[in-house]
């Protein structure tokens, strides 16, 4: 694994101790936000304000279990990253159907539910990766950055009481994201690390002289008692067969975003990252289930691996799994410290605004690059962006589809996951009528090197073959076919045929004539003058040299070179 250049301390790395503490203590500030989510839901239930407050601080027991799963240094759960959880969108439509038809019972029921699909995909999930592919993974990420942008200016606009920020609401999120942007950008020193966290604190010192935070309010956190234990009582589990469909859902739409988070890790700690590693990606799945389980099991709401987290280690560039266990320890401490729970509560709309629209760029950023390391044909292109569309519409127009069966409501009024059920249903429809191998005779006498690489470009399009792999085939076969022809005395039709598993490419170039052969050194200037074989044999190396593997032989009567490039 090969750090990349903006990487400050990378996923193995130990940083020094304060700043160890400070970016344990910005992350927990950032997952703060998004204890919203528990919130909305229990007050949808109808929970009286004295049962609303356990199950906050029994939140935080949950996000802390959450984030030491991942950072596990062995064993088959965790993603062995810095992605601690958050409290996620994802569960949004079905838990607020449960909580109507059942109250919070249903929802820790069926949350549970939707943790155990979640364990069993993950150990699936490699078998999955020819029906999930990762520029569906790519889009899933662009869309959940787009999900925290507009829930960001959401907080705002509804926090104002018009369909319009108010100049004092605009203000306060200026002069936080301002902070954080000219921390990020034009600082150079170990400030950047800690742009986020600076800049909710600035946010904080401004709300006081703004009105935006009271010294009543101020004083009753301050009140609150120094320790207070999370409460377990009230706790009752329900399940309900009408919402299996809705969870089953959640559950898949769960695994698909932290099939992406994961992905975004890898690409973030490693810069010659080529492909998705599966057995990071199924641990980091199993841990978001089991994860999501507890958190049923505790009574709160449902969570994933954070995709605002992973927007903050690629801005700050500091991603060392060291901190988890410290983010574990301070959620986990903050469990029983009422008073945080208390600074949370009052922490002014464009305040968290601001945090989640300066990591939102990054995340969406993630995304597009996770698409455009694939080449896209018209039958992709059409699965990413059908899948965009339905996104967009179920966002601007959620009535659309207010008439549809009651069963399909959670899926129909997410759009996140109506827009994962599009893409991965039209990949699967569209799979139809891609051959996994093709062929293209091609005639010595009148070859041309255009021909096989529009050939070679209109396969790995209906494959979604990375780009930087296609170039490297193209390249080798047509320097084959051109040394073949020149070198090998060629009687008859050359057969290229071009194979592709999801995995790997395999390209075979089946002839009548010598066969082509292929040093693992080149030839010298002289030998490539003065012998007979020079020039057939530093083309030979140059073909090596493009591909994984290869090798020339005879069969059945005739010569074969096999070309193997990994994907």
């Amino acid at each position: 694994m090969k750090k990349p250049a903006n990487l400050v301390y990378g996923s193995e790395e130990k940083p020094p101790v304060a700043i160890t503490v400070i970016s344990a203590v910005q992350h927990v500030a950032v997952i703060a936000i998004f204890m919203i989510y528990p919130l909305i839901i229990a007050r949808q239930a109808g929970v009286p304000p004295s049962e609303i407050t356990p199950i906050l601080h029994r939140s935080m027991l949950v996000l802390a279990i959450a984030a030491l799963l991942q950072a596990l240094p062995r064993g088959p759960v965790g993603s062995r990253f810095l992605a601690p959880s958050i409290f996620t969108g994802i569960y949004l439509a079905p838990s607020l159907l449960a909580a109507k038809v059942g109250g919070m019972p249903l929802v820790w029921g069926m949350t549970m539910f939707a943790g155990l699909i979640e364990i069993g995909l993950s150990r699936i999930w490699s078998r999955l990766r020819v029906f999930i592919p990762p520029e569906i993974a790519g889009m899933v990420i662009l869309l959940i950055g787009v999900i925290i942008g507009l829930a960001a200016l959401g907080l705002v606009v509804r926090d104002s009481g018009t369909s319009m920020v108010s100049g004092g609401d605009a203000l306060l999120a200026g002069v936080s994201i301002g902070t954080m942007i000219a921390l990020n950008i034009w600082n150079k020193g170990r400030l950047k690390l800690f742009c986020i966290l600076i800049g909710m604190a600035v946010g904080y010192a401004l709300s006081g002289l703004t009105g935006h935070i009271t010294g009543a309010q101020v004083h009753a956190v301050l009140s609150q008692p120094l320790l207070a234990f999370p409460s377990f009582s009230h706790l009752r589990w329900t399940f309900d067969a009408s919402m299996i469909i809705p969870f089953a859902v959640t559950g898949l739409a769960a695994a698909m975003s932290s099939t992406a988070v994961v992905t975004t890790y890898q690409r973030i700690n490693d810069a010659d990252w080529v492909r998705p590693e599966t057995r990071s990606i199924g641990g980091g799945i199993f841990g978001d289930g089991i994860a999501a389980v507890v958190a049923g099991l505790f009574g709160t709401y449902g969570l994933t691996i954070s995709t605002v987290n992973v927007g903050l280690v690629a801005a700050t560039g500091v991603a060392s799994r060291r901190i988890a266990f410290l983010i574990a320890i301070l959620l986990a401490v903050a469990a029983f410290q009422p008073t945080f729970i208390g600074l949370i509560s009052i922490m002014p709309p464009p305040i968290m605004a601001s945090a989640a629209l300066f990591t939102s760029v990054f995340i969406m950023i993630s995304g597009i690059q996770i698409i455009s390391t694939r080449i896209l044909d018209a039958r992709r292109t059409l699965v990413i962006g059908a899948g965009m569309m339905g996104f967009l519409m179920d966002a601007v127009s959620p009535s659309a589809f207010a008439g549809a069966p009651h069963w399909l409501e959670p899926v129909l009024t997410s759009p996140l996951v109506l827009a994962t059920l599009v893409a991965l249903l039209l990949n699967l429809l569209f799979r139809i009528g891609i051959r996994r191998t093709v062929r293209l005779p091609i005639d010595p006498q009148s070859f041309s090197p255009q021909d096989v690489e529009n050939f070679i470009e209109r396969a790995a399009g209906a494959w979604g073959a990375r780009r930087d792999v296609i170039t490297r085939v193209g390249f080798a076969v047509q320097q084959a076919v051109e040394a073949i022809i020149e070198f090998c005395r060629v009687t008859g039709p050359v057969e290229l045929a071009v194979s592709y598993d999801e995995f790997d490419i395999d390209a075979r170039l089946t002839y009548d004539g010598v066969a082509l052969e292929l040093p693992e050194w080149p030839p010298s200037h002289e030998e490539v003058l003065e012998a007979e074989d020079g020039a057939r044999r530093l083309s030979g190396f140059l073909v090596r040299q493009q591909a994984d593997r290869a090798q020339s032989g005879t069969e059945r009567g005739a010569t074969v070179l096999r070309l193997h490039f990994e994907h």
